[in-house]
């Protein structure tokens, strides 16, 4: 079974590569046949990255998903962009069951809920990433390189490189040792 998902696979990055001119593949990226991509366009992912099984992008064929080398989203990860871009960095690990959001709804000051409450923006990891488990990531978030993120969090803002963060909503837990 293992060997016939792979085949699969194969085939299903040589039809993307083949039938939508915008996407970019490398050869060792794997995009999982059971992914669910509404619109095939402007899709990049770098070497040796790979989409599991059961994620989700609704995007329109304006915004850009952008995926760096060595990297990998985890099954059922899901990613809501509209007409703005989500861009993962190298070495990015995005754990089972995390969200992210370019759109989403806000409690505005006036107390006008339901109407016209929509936050949007880019979302952007940097290099050298981990995000925990069933995390969710909100709009106009920034994710510096070398950040951990543990599990059950809500990202919202800048988070500085470096560090450990974790909870809802996200706060820094420790530094982290990062060689170099």
């Amino acid at each position: 079974m293992m060997l016939l998902k792979k085949i699969f696979n194969k085939f299903y990055r040589y039809y993307l590569n083949l039938f939508y001119k915008t996407i970019k593949l490398d050869k060792s990226s794997t995009i999982d046949y059971r992914s669910e991509i509404e619109s095939k366009s402007n899709i990049i992912i770098g070497k040796k990255s790979i989409l599991y099984k059961s994620i989700t992008i609704y995007k329109k064929n304006e915004s850009l998903f952008k995926m760096g080398s060595e990297s990998h989203v985890a099954p059922y990860g899901y990613f809501l962009m509209d007409k703005y871009n989500i861009t993962l960095g190298n070495r990015v690990v995005i754990a089972k069951n995390c969200s992210f959001f370019c759109v989403s709804n806000a409690i505005p000051i006036d107390n006008s809920l339901f109407k016209d409450t929509y936050v949007q923006g880019d979302i952007v990891v940097g290099n050298n990433v981990f995000i925990g488990t069933n995390c969710v990531v909100l709009p106009n978030t920034i994710i510096q390189d070398n950040v951990v993120v543990a599990s059950n969090s809500t990202i919202k803002g800048e988070l500085e490189s470096g560090w450990l963060y974790g909870g809802n909503p996200v706060q820094k837990i420790k530094k982290v040792y990062v060689n170099g």
